[in-house]
């Protein structure tokens, strides 16, 4: 029996805050990020990220990224993943899924290297929901569209939810489960 998580993640380069859910959408992780060593984070922008200053200061028991990260290489480890633009989830990680490595950044100077098999689904990528995409969209359907039109319910109404966000990707991969492992096995 295969094993899923979903994973969400907020701010393009580096990781604020992490969330994984399993099949029934029961949450796992979920779990805000620091840096002990200067990243430059200019603004958090709470609207957009829903992450507050508070929430990634190391004195209020946040935990450092080479930790959050290293706890996500054993979660992901040999399962299927399933994400909306996982792509993207991904390169935020250190994770090069075609090299089947994640770069862990530990106290050290220099990566460390964790061999892994995992298999990932996207959402976004399913041809089945192409046509939930905006007019003029590369990339495929937005994930508040697809909650819309695949699930009949609104998403991001309010402030930002990683959690709400892996569930709404883990129910709407659900929708069409067998279509599209069949369509990105790999």
């Amino acid at each position: 029996m295969s094993s899923f998580r979903d994973l969400d993640h907020d701010w393009t380069n580096v990781l604020g805050r992490v969330s994984v859910v399993n099949y029934d959408g029961k949450t796992i992780l979920d779990s805000f990020v620091y840096y002990p060593e200067p990243v430059h984070i200019i603004d958090t922008d709470e609207r957009f990220s829903g992450i507050r200053w508070a929430d990634i200061n190391p004195q209020n028991g946040v935990s450092p990224f080479s930790e959050v990260q290293a706890k996500l290489g054993e979660l992901l480890r040999d399962r299927v993943v399933i994400g909306h633009d996982i792509e993207k989830d991904l390169r935020v990680l250190t994770l090069d899924l075609a090299a089947r490595v994640l770069q862990l950044q530990g106290v050290a100077r220099s990566a460390t290297c964790l061999k892994f098999d995992m298999s990932v689904r996207d959402t976004q990528k399913y041809s089945g929901y192409r046509k939930y995409a905006n007019p003029g969209a590369h990339q495929g359907p937005n994930l508040k569209n697809l909650a819309l039109r695949v699930l009949g319910r609104s998403i991001k109404q309010g402030p930002v939810s990683n959690i709400e966000d892996a569930v709404a990707t883990m129910e709407t991969y659900r929708k069409a489960e067998v279509e599209i492992d069949w369509e990105q096995e790999q």
